[in-house]
């Protein structure tokens, strides 16, 4: 712009001509303050493209940290979703240990409560495998005989009926049976009688009402042991007499109680 001015005043210098001094003052005189205000204005836009450029070196500076806040924002947010996700499977993984140590532990407290009925079960089975093998006197009666004789009459049979109907449902009972006699007689012929009226009485119980033989046992034992005086008739007919004892095995643990325990 300045050196149009200075075009335009040499032009004008020249149309004037070069004698005129008067008119060459006049213009070197207008044309100064414009040259002046044209150089300050040229200053000022100097000046303004700078600070404009400042600014915008500025302005470059602070897309390049927003850009780069933004990328760190950007790379937080994505650690912070990682770091959730990571904390979503540690949870995801604890809540596994948990329901893991906890069914151990239910199948430990299951597996302690079966070792528990097992050995209930095992002490109630031992229980009853010694009270199988202790018995208790669950009946008792007397059966008589006349003089010489080893015949059952109906009392006798009816005594031993009502023995008989207490085996039923059960597998293992002893029956004892014991034979004696008055001390009318030898000791020999005592012993062979008592035992033929202790055979005729689990003859009868084996025949009339299927006792198995291994349940029986029998013995004679003649005059020895007296239950009343031998001198008197009444006497000697009490003695004349088989004693039938049942027994079974001591009171079972009810079927319950082992069932309870499986």
């Amino acid at each position: 712009m300045k050196t149009n001015l200075i075009m335009a005043g040499a032009l004008l210098l020249s149309l004037t001509g070069a004698g005129c001094v008067a008119t060459h003052k006049y213009v070197a005189k207008t044309i100064s303050p414009v040259e002046g205000r044209v150089t300050a204005t040229e200053q000022k836009n100097t000046d303004q493209d700078k600070q404009l450029a400042d600014h915008s070196k500025d302005i470059d500076s602070l897309t390049t940290d927003l850009s780069r806040t933004k990328e760190r924002v950007t790379d937080a947010d994505a650690k912070a979703v990682a770091a959730g996700q990571s904390a979503q499977r540690a949870g995801e993984r604890a809540d596994n240990a948990q329901r893991s140590a906890d069914g151990a532990q239910r199948s430990a407290e299951g597996a302690q409560r079966a070792a528990d009925r097992g050995l209930q079960r095992d002490d109630v089975i031992e229980k009853n495998m010694q009270a199988m093998n202790k018995f208790q006197m669950a009946k008792t009666t007397t059966v008589l005989f006349a003089v010489n004789q080893a015949k059952l009459n109906d009392d006798a049979k009816a005594e031993l009926d009502e023995i008989a109907k207490m085996t039923d449902g059960k597998d293992r009972y002893i029956i004892e049976v014991q034979g004696f006699t008055d001390k009318t007689g030898s000791a020999l012929t005592n012993e062979q009688l008592s035992q033929a009226r202790a055979d005729a009485v689990a003859r009868y119980l084996v025949n009339e009402h299927k006792i198995p033989v291994r349940s029986i046992t029998t013995l004679g034992s003649g005059y020895a042991t007296p239950v009343a005086d031998d001198k008197t008739r009444d006497g000697r007919k009490q003695n004349r007499r088989v004693e039938v004892r049942l027994f079974v095995p001591e009171a079972i643990q009810p079927s319950n109680t082992v069932a309870s325990a499986q």
